[in-house]
């Protein structure tokens, strides 16, 4: 089922959770990267209601936003909070401070200082004389 409210798709209201490809193609022209501030993922997003289906929120545009997986999983996790409407989306971190387009983790643009190998307890070297990543390991015996 496919809702228009003055000629702008609006989705299925409470019918169906899922996002259908002309409401994903909607959310992807209104807002093609990620909804957290800061994060500019534009692959693999997920739809996310920002009322939950679960909790009585409808499967409208005003509801929906793309989330990286990253920050979907950190969402359901607990680690960031997301409400508003997609307009007026307010996302904040666990603490309840709002997240701000620079607060947000960047990729580094510089390698990682060199850092010498580490020697173990006893000033030993780690010994890998017996493990080969690209050898196929046989499987555990079943005893």
């Amino acid at each position: 089922m496919w809702l228009e409210r003055r000629g702008q798709p609006i989705g299925s209201g409470r019918t169906s959770r899922v996002i259908s490809r002309r409401l994903r193609r909607a959310l992807e022209q209104r807002h093609p990267t990620c909804a957290v501030p800061g994060c500019n993922a534009t692959r693999g997003l997920h739809a996310h209601h920002i009322e939950h289906w679960e909790d009585g929120g409808p499967t409208e545009l005003f509801n929906l936003v793309l989330l990286c997986p990253h920050h979907h999983r950190a969402h359901h996790r607990g680690e960031i909070t997301i409400s508003g409407t997609a307009d007026r989306l307010v996302v904040k971190d666990y603490q309840g401070r709002p997240i701000e387009p620079g607060s947000v983790a960047r990729k580094p643009n510089q390698p990682p200082p060199a850092v010498p190998p580490w020697r173990g307890p006893l000033g030993e070297r780690a010994d890998w004389w017996w493990y080969d990543p690209f050898e196929p390991q046989p499987p555990p015996s079943p005893n």
